[in-house]
């Protein structure tokens, strides 16, 4: 998805105050290249980097999938964001205040993911605020419950803790005073109590009224990746109570088994370390980050699943999964390498000691050292996974029962996803467990493969650039309509400059109408070139491809874009010759199809007259072209038949030689 070009203050105002790059990066690791900047792809699995960014246009392109757009676009298909949410979020971000009239930016009406989440701001605020509230009785407990566990204000502040007043509807009464005063909070109006509800913020009660589904309570904002409140957990303060946590449901805005506590805090720490921490809980997460421990974040109740890992392997190179030494730790462990088996990330497994957990053992004496003596011994999933395995294949007594341990770990290792790994990475994982088991390599391989048939693997094309250009098929006409459409996208101020033809001293739009480009992608960029430079201006690149609705046409046309770009910018290059030398290419290239295509009309249909096929050779000749070299005897046919009477052509082969032809 794209975002539309069609312009709006508010849109322009956004994206030219947005550092793409640092949007971007805060999601993928990115590496200057040139002018450009390149990473590991989030939209597809990248295992080379193929999405480029260039932040002079604030664009990103990837060369393998064709994903494309500007900052706007990539909070919509990154986060699956609705248009006006991602306009509202870059915009507080640049600290723009958006106007508030309806129009072409969907102002009019917000969508439902973007009031659930004013909901959870509202929320999170009042929380914060009853926290911090000095003269209130339920922020007083609440602070001496967080001080009594080592959380200060700054903390508290930083990861957005609160606390639930004892109270029906302390919550529910703020939210309708404010929509009966029409007080809006951050500019917007505040949803009604639906909204609220869907949130899991608010429920109706025995007697039909709604009342705080959070109370007496601990909250813990969870947030997503940009830092904004998306759900809430809340801790039992009374012990009668229960349960212990209460958390929001599932909702367009949250989703459980794809959310990790404090990434938003900690993803720059991973990226940074290459190495991320999973624990198990809240307090463990903001426990670990005072420590200083800042590559830390927690599922939410969930074991791990393909999407956490998927999310990690953005960003790191390793995960340290952290798990209480109990049976159940074990058990999550256990799920854990399955999921992470067959990813992009190494693996470890770490048991604190004395089967504490982070927050009981930071608070003892000499623990931070402790903690991290014990991190950095942590065992790789593959060596805790093969232990008993070892073991048993240590004690086996005879061949027979080697043989039947090592068809067991290759049914269990097949069974993890060993099967879907390929390439390199497959042949390390072999090596690594062949040294772990002490049998070779070659034995474990030709099992795997033996129990679990693959089929042949293609051919991995060396680079996703040239990936692109394969795709796009070698061919003189189409190079020469996509030189031209290059140039026009990536420097638009190019179609009014002159270049000299045959026909005179003319633009490029003037040469070349776009029904003359015969390749479909070069063909629409160009009759959108053409409407809006009949419309009085033509927008930059991302906005034209933005106009395209066919996505595929899209994806090639926004690689045009980026390799325009490449072209434009290197150093001593003059534009201008090289605009003038792709417009004789064209021109030369369409009439050279002309003349083909005459020569082919000639050679190939019957024509009324003699005085028809005098005419079409008068055509060919005014080419340049040698009529002869179609066939003698052809330009005499007439109604079907020869000269000379006959119906064949005695020049022309009378059957398909089976050599090589051009």
């Amino acid at each position: 998805m794209v975002s539309t070009p069609s312009g709006t203050n508010d849109r322009d105002r956004v994206l030219e105050a947005t550092d793409i790059v640092s949007l971007v990066a805060e999601q993928i690791r990115l590496d200057p290249k040139g002018d450009e900047f390149v990473g590991l792809c989030p939209f597809h699995e990248d295992s080379k980097p193929s999405m480029y960014v260039v932040p002079r246009k604030g664009f990103y392109h990837c060369f393998a999938c064709g994903a494309h757009g500007n900052a706007i676009d990539f909070l919509v298909n990154f986060h699956r964001m609705e248009f006006l949410e991602a306009l509202e979020t870059l915009a507080g971000r640049a600290g723009i205040e958006l106007t508030r009239t309806g129009g072409a930016d969907g102002r009019a009406s917000a969508g439902r993911r973007t009031l659930l989440l004013r909901a959870n701001a509202l929320a999170a605020k009042f929380f914060s605020r009853m926290l911090t509230d000095e003269d209130g009785d339920a922020g007083r407990l609440g602070r001496s419950i967080l001080e009594a566990r080592g959380i200060d204000g700054s903390t508290a502040e930083k990861f957005g803790l609160g606390i639930a007043p004892d109270a029906w509807s302390t919550l529910v009464d703020r939210v309708e005073a404010f929509r009966r005063d029409g007080t809006k909070v951050d500019g917007d109006e505040v949803p009604d109590l639906e909204v609220f509800e869907a949130a899991g913020l608010v429920r109706p009660s025995k007697r039909g009224t709604m009342i705080d589904a959070f109370r007496n309570r601990l909250i813990f904002a969870i947030r997503d990746e940009l830092g904004r409140p998306i759900a809430f957990g809340a801790r039992k303060i009374d012990p009668e109570d229960e349960p212990k946590y209460l958390n929001s449901p599932e909702s367009d805005v949250f989703h459980k088994g794809g959310t990790m506590y404090g990434l938003d805090l900690a993803a720059k720490s991973i990226a940074k370390s290459r190495t991320a921490i999973i624990c198990e809980g809240y307090t463990d997460v903001i426990a670990l980050h005072a420590a200083g421990f800042e590559n830390v974040v927690a599922t939410l109740g969930t074991a791990l699943t393909r999407h956490h890992a998927d999310r990690l392997g953005r960003f790191c190179d390793t995960v340290v999964l952290l798990f209480d030494g109990d049976l159940a730790g074990q058990r999550a462990a256990d799920r854990a390498v399955e999921v992470f088996f067959a990813s992009t990330v190494d693996v470890k497994l770490c048991t604190l000691p004395d089967g504490l957990d982070p927050d009981e053992l930071l608070r003892r004496e000499g623990g931070p050292e402790e903690f991290e003596k014990a991190i950095s011994s942590a065992i790789d999933a593959p060596v805790a996974l093969l232990a008993d395995f070892r073991k048993a294949l240590d004690a086996a007594g005879g061949v027979s029962g080697r043989q039947r341990i090592v068809d067991d770990v290759i049914n269990r290792l097949n069974g993890l996803g060993l099967d879907g790994v390929a390439g390199v990475r497959r042949s390390f994982i072999i090596d690594q467990i062949a040294g772990i088991l002490g049998v070779t390599a070659s034995m474990l391989d030709q099992g795997s493969r033996r129990y679990t048939p693959r089929p042949a693997e293609a051919a991995e094309p060396t680079d996703a650039e040239e990936l692109a250009v394969m795709i796009r098929a070698a061919g003189g006409r189409r190079q020469a309509e996509e030189s031209v459409v290059r140039l026009a996208l990536a420097d638009t101020a190019l179609l009014t400059r002159t270049i000299s033809m045959e026909t005179g001293d003319r633009t490029l739009l003037e040469q070349f109408e776009h029904a003359r480009f015969e390749d479909p992608p070069c063909r629409e960029a160009w009759r959108i070139i053409e409407a809006t430079a009949s419309a009085g201006s033509v927008p930059e690149g991302p906005d034209l491809i933005a106009a395209i609705e066919d996505e595929g046409i899209g994806c090639i046309v926004s690689a045009l874009f980026v390799e325009g770009l490449r072209e434009v910018s290197v150093p001593d290059v003059d534009t201008s010759d090289l605009l003038q030398q792709a417009a004789e290419t064209l021109q030369a290239a369409i009439e050279r199809d002309g003349r083909l295509a005459d020569r082919s009309d000639l050679a190939s249909r019957p024509v009324a007259s003699a005085d028809e096929a005098v005419a079409a050779i008068n055509r060919i000749r005014a080419s340049g072209s040698d009529p002869a070299a179609i066939g003698r005897r052809r330009v005499g046919r007439v109604g079907g038949r020869f000269t000379d009477g006959s119906t064949s052509d005695p020049s022309m082969p009378t059957s398909i030689d089976a050599g090589p032809h051009e």
